[in-house]
């Protein structure tokens, strides 16, 4: 198509995208993030700097090894950000995660795509299909219109790590890659939160 969007992936700062752990759960029960394996840097809330003007394209020119590269690591026309999540507390516990979209305009998430990598396991994310037909091919719908993706991990074990890896962009192959998304903007982020 060759039509230039503009998408914003924002939490509480331009141009960023937020992964946070509630700071009381991760006091009680010892959850931290991380960019890296080694967790040198252990944080409650992660901000990776996203590419603000994007291109739509498809997901062969998403590198394969994508979910190989710790950090950011976006390319020209999409967002990754790869991190990593680690019980630092003393006792097995359970959490769950979300990506949500907290805001968007002229229907941008019609042509968004997620591929969430839990622990290396791709899972393709896109909205229902505009004519209510259900998921657009080789996805999984959207759980919600604010909720992209959602998991949940039981029996985390103390010292245990869980990767993902984020990767977002504007599918030109989908139908509703149209004109009207010109200049659409999307808020997204990432809420992980123990359960039990």
């Amino acid at each position: 198509m060759g039509v230039m969007y503009t998408v914003a992936a924002l939490y509480e700062e331009t141009g960023s995208f937020s992964v946070k752990i509630d700071k009381y759960e991760m006091t009680k029960y010892g959850l931290t993030l991380s960019e890296s394996k080694k967790m040198t840097h252990k944080s409650s809330h992660l901000n990776a700097k996203i590419s603000e003007h994007m291109t739509n394209i498809s997901e062969e020119a998403i590198p394969e090894n994508v979910d190989m590269i710790d950090g950011e690591h976006n390319g020209r026309d999409y967002i990754a950000y790869t991190f990593y999540v680690q019980n630092a507390g003393e006792i097995p516990v359970s959490y769950e995660y979300q990506v949500l979209i907290s805001n968007v305009t002229n229907n941008l998430d019609e042509a968004i795509r997620l591929k969430l990598y839990v622990d290396g396991e791709p899972t393709l994310y896109a909205k229902t299909r505009s004519d209510g037909e259900g998921a657009e091919p080789g996805t999984v719908e959207f759980h919600s219109n604010n909720v992209m993706a959602m998991g949940r991990v039981d029996g985390f074990e103390p010292l245990e790590m869980t990767k993902f890896t984020v990767v977002i962009w504007i599918e030109g192959k989908d139908p509703d890659c149209i004109d009207w998304l010109i200049g659409g903007t999307m808020r997204l982020e990432m809420n992980i939160g123990v359960t039990h």
